[in-house]
């Protein structure tokens, strides 16, 4: 049986197949077929593309192996970024393919809202009397990222290079937001610096550890923002330059934002620190005199 480590590069190389699909307008899932510790087949599933509703990255992957040793892959095991559905596992067990490995489960992208048919992989090898070993939550948090719906939302809208409507769109909801919240924001304690500050943390809903204050004065506020980003990963699965879209898309309207409290105010960033190029997005707060 092979080490974890070896489950490990082969999931990153899944990710990367899955980061392919999500560029080209597919659905976001690799898998890797390998035999002694050699990969023989990677892919990631083309069904939008190609109009093929069973192009899952599982029976790509087992079609491209099967070129190589024909329909038996005994010996063979299988890692995919997601648990396999029931089409993909019927596949994974005609082939003989020894051993499967996956990182996010059925069950976990049915709470987090997704539409899947509600039977895992094990349940229907073990229904099949097929010895096939099953490794599962594999790299889980790095393959959560390619099925979070905030970041699959972005990743359309970035994928598209719709940057000035995702600007406005973006503008038009911070305003409606401030307009529903007006009677917390007023609670806001402290100079109009302070509040702005506050009120940026508050609407993206993390607190002040996530983003800590570094330096402070009359007119200036610097802190280093490093919570949990969806465009950040968004940015990271499509090789976009977060210098660059941070500045195109959410400089504006976060501005806009904080002239509510104060038409002085205004907001940027150090862009040359910033993530993923830095541990960390230093942001500016400045009250103009």
């Amino acid at each position: 049986m092979m080490i974890s480590k070896h489950y490990e590069e082969f999931m990153k190389m899944a990710i990367e197949e899955a980061k392919t699909s999500l560029k080209e307008g597919n659905k976001g899932f690799g898998a890797v077929v390998a035999k002694d510790g050699r990969v023989i087949a990677s892919a990631h599933d083309t069904e939008v593309t190609d109009q093929d509703s069973i192009a899952h990255a599982e029976i790509n992957a087992i079609r491209k192996a099967s070129k190589i040793y024909r329909k038996d892959l005994t010996g063979c095991l299988i890692i995919s970024t997601h648990e396999p559905c029931p089409m993909c596992t019927g596949s994974i067990i005609w082939s003989n393919i020894s051993e499967v490995v996956y990182g996010v489960s059925i069950r976990d992208s049915i709470k987090a809202g997704r539409d899947m048919i509600n039977l895992s992989c094990k349940e229907i090898i073990k229904k099949s009397n097929a010895e096939i070993n099953i490794h599962d939550g594999i790299l889980k948090k790095e393959c959560l990222k390619l099925y979070n719906n905030d970041i699959r939302k972005l990743v359309r809208k970035f994928r598209k290079s719709e940057w000035t409507i995702t600007e406005e769109d973006l503008l038009n909801k911070r305003m409606q937001w401030f307009e529903s919240n007006k009677i917390m924001i007023r609670k806001l304690k402290g100079s109009d610096l302070e509040k702005a500050y506050h009120l940026i943390l508050m609407k993206i809903g993390i607190k002040s550890s996530e983003a800590p204050i570094v330096e402070k004065s009359e007119n200036k506020i610097i802190f280093h923002s490093k919570n949990y980003c969806p465009s950040l990963e968004a940015c990271i699965i499509l090789d976009l330059d977060t210098r660059e879209v941070c500045k195109e898309v959410y400089e504006r309207p976060t501005e806009e934002l904080i002239r509510r409290l104060n038409p002085k105010l205004r907001f940027t960033r150090n862009y040359e620190c910033i993530r993923p190029y830095s541990d960390y997005c230093e942001e500016i707060i400045i009250l103009e005199k």
